[in-house]
């Protein structure tokens, strides 16, 4: 019997911190969905990139039929032109056929401002979705890169303050300050509220140098409060992170 995906919202493009529910801090997650977790990812990545080339096949489309509906308005001004120059040389009854040619034209053209503004539209749609979908994948990526237990649940806690920077990565908007997601997620595998999402990235062995730690949003610097007993505790049980809140504290 196959475990039931969670289905992520859309992301939203609101420029202020991201919001998270306590209840789903602390949410457990099922035995099963660690293991399953790394074929969902590429199952996930293959859709994002099928989507990615759809989009492009809908662009092309859409442009091909833009440039069909410029064609004939071309052949119907060129019929104008060549029935009014036949009716007033031959018949002298051109006018009445120029009124109606130019009728004709006119209704094309109102046409074709419609179906191009549409068609700009649906362009613009497409093209949206598709650079949420190449967010997605590449916030995707850099969580599971974290060893987070369970990359799509992140995903959804995260997704409000994510953004895309100029190169096309995924970050993250830490507040109103556009932040590399993989930092942020290194400070948030610090903090006790959310180092349970994250698994263990296994023991540093000889010649392995760590990474030194961020400090994540909110957490409490006993150096900066000034509470001695918690700062000679923290350098007691883990000296990299008390020498990054050291630091923050010195900065500020």
């Amino acid at each position: 019997m196959s475990e039931p995906v969670a289905v992520a919202e859309s992301v939203t493009s609101t420029d202020v911190p991201v919001a998270v529910d306590p209840a789903q801090l602390n949410k457990p997650v099922h035995p099963s969905a660690q293991d399953d977790s790394s074929d969902l990812l590429k199952h996930k990545l293959g859709l994002a990139n099928a989507h990615a080339k759809q989009a492009k096949k809908d662009k092309d489309e859409m442009a091909k039929q833009l440039e069909e509906l410029t064609s004939q308005l071309n052949q119907v001004q060129d019929a104008q032109k060549s029935a009014v120059r036949q009716n007033l040389e031959d018949q002298g009854a051109f006018r009445e056929l120029y009124e109606q040619e130019k009728a004709r034209a006119k209704q094309l053209e109102s046409r074709l401002l419609n179906e191009t503004a549409s068609l700009k539209q649906e362009l613009e749609s497409v093209a949206q979705g598709a650079a949420k979908e190449r967010m997605k994948s590449s916030a995707m990526s850099q969580i599971s890169r974290a060893n987070a237990v369970n990359p799509q649940q992140m995903f959804t806690l995260l997704q409000q303050g994510l953004r895309t920077d100029e190169e096309g990565q995924a970050c993250f908007l830490n507040s109103g300050v556009e932040q590399p997601l993989g930092d942020y997620l290194a400070g948030l595998k610090q903090s006790p509220d959310w180092q349970h999402h994250f698994s263990a990235s296994g023991a540093k062995g000889m010649g392995t140098s760590g990474f030194a730690p961020s400090v994540a949003p909110g957490q409490a610097n006993p150096y900066r409060t000034g509470n001695l007993t918690e700062a000679m505790l923290l350098e007691a049980k883990n000296p990299e992170l008390a020498k990054a809140l050291k630091a923050e504290a010195s900065q500020g």
